[in-house]
């Protein structure tokens, strides 16, 4: 399993699919701290949500490294389909994780907060970038071409569930009765986002932490079952 994940990293950075992508984080990142002193919780918000973004642009883009004959290639060394996606889950991991990294330590580094960063706040910080960015790597998966064939319908998806799932309390007020419960299939992205203040309600956060993670262990088991039953008929 570690080699495959060497070989898909060592693949993702010969194809400079990260540049735009990473490039634009960090411009965002810039331009966010361009103006402080920053509180501390709710800048860690807003940034995970900006990795969210832009963690799905990345794995959908890691995805697709390989062309097909390629991936059949590399499936067939792995010696099955289900370690070789794992290992592209895990791999696309390591990414996500290195951008929340750089996320908690560029404000702290240049001093872009109003106060100084407890290791509660830099704890919760950092579990909340990579909580959703692995979301991010899940429903990437969904939106794939192991699922969806057409380019286009997958860009369409996956913009389409991030917009959403972002705006998805604000839409809670204009869904009528009980239609509203639809907004269960989405990930809590605004809540997780909304909780990210002071004072911090740790109740509050570690129950959204267990949703995330329940919610991405479904995805990434959908992510599965499709692919399987879409295999069967090919």
């Amino acid at each position: 399993m570690k080699a495959l994940i060497v070989y898909h990293l060592i693949a993702y950075m010969k194809s400079y699919n990260y540049v735009p992508p990473m490039s634009i984080f960090i411009m965002i990142l810039v331009v966010n701290y361009s103006i402080y002193p920053n509180p501390v919780l709710a800048s860690y918000g807003m940034t995970a949500i900006y990795l969210y973004i832009i963690a799905a642009w990345i794995s959908l883009r890691f995805f697709h490294t390989e062309d097909m004959i390629q991936q059949q290639v590399t499936i067939l060394h792995a010696g099955n389909d289900r370690k070789y996606f794992c290992s592209m889950y895990l791999a696309a991991g390591c990414i996500v994780v290195l951008l929340a990294f750089i996320s908690i330590v560029y404000p702290i580094v240049f001093r872009m907060f109003s106060k100084q960063v407890t290791l509660q706040e830099l704890g919760i910080g950092f579990a909340t970038h990579c909580l959703l960015g692995m979301v991010a790597i899940a429903l990437s998966g969904v939106f794939s071409r192991a699922i969806i064939a057409n380019k286009i319908n997958s860009w369409l998806g996956i913009s389409l569930m991030l917009l959403v799932s972002i705006a998805s309390l604000g839409l809670e007020q204009l869904i009528p009765g009980y239609w509203k419960y639809i907004l269960f299939v989405l990930p809590p992205v605004s809540e997780l986002a909304l909780l990210m203040r002071d004072p911090l309600d740790l109740h509050g956060i570690f129950r959204v932490y267990l949703w995330t993670m329940a919610y991405t262990g479904v995805v990434v088991a959908v992510f599965f079952i499709i692919y399987r039953r879409k295999k069967k008929f090919l």
